[in-house]
């Protein structure tokens, strides 16, 4: 090992024996703001559409909202993805903290924002001092195992070195590329659609 490798080294063995910090009151807020939200709305709009229309019209409405929102495919999807990216947000923020994509001290980075955008899972990241591009561009594989996701691509922000954007790839491995009859015994034909 050479002498320039050698700092490089031993931040890389403390940066693995480091216990990772718990996120403070506010970003642990941030972080379960969807739950929060659907924990303080949900019963509370219940309670307000019992109060407003009594019971037995509460249960038509929510039987018809139910219903509406199960036909209407692309409410089904909207909603399908935005649970989809809830979660991957999370099993993003424990795969940090698994594949030690942290500081020197234990900072994980915060996950700004997400969004659905058809497979994929777009996701804005902000890295304390410390963490940046290449430590996640490493780890990508860990975290894709960790998101239940095909790959991750990591790209720099355009102005900011702090900013990191992940693109979570949750597509499911399809049977469409079997059409070309490579896993088919010889001679046989793929089957025509």
């Amino acid at each position: 090992m050479s002498r320039w490798q050698e700092p490089q080294a031993i931040a890389e063995l403390a940066r693995e024996v480091t216990v990772v910090r718990r996120p403070n009151p506010f970003t642990a807020l941030y972080h379960w703001r969807y739950e929060i939200g659907a924990l303080l709305v949900v019963p509370y709009a219940l309670f307000t559409l019992f109060q407003a229309v009594g019971p037995i019209w509460a249960a038509v409405v929510l039987f018809c909202v139910a219903n509406w929102l199960f036909y209407w495919r692309s409410a089904r999807g909207f909603i399908r993805d935005r649970l989809r990216s809830v979660v991957v947000q999370h099993r993003l923020r424990t795969g940090f903290a698994r594949a030690r994509v942290c500081t020197l001290d234990g900072k994980l980075p915060v996950i700004l924002w997400t969004r659905p955008r058809g497979d994929e899972i777009e996701i804005t990241v902000f890295c304390p001092a410390g963490v940046g591009y290449e430590r996640i561009e490493q780890r990508r594989a860990l975290l894709a195992a960790a998101c239940f996701a095909t790959d991750v691509h990591v790209y720099r922000h355009h102005k900011r070195a702090n900013v990191v954007h992940l693109s979570v790839c949750t597509a499911r491995l399809r049977k469409d590329d079997d059409e070309d009859g490579a896993d088919l015994a010889p001679g046989v034909a793929p089957a025509r659609r």
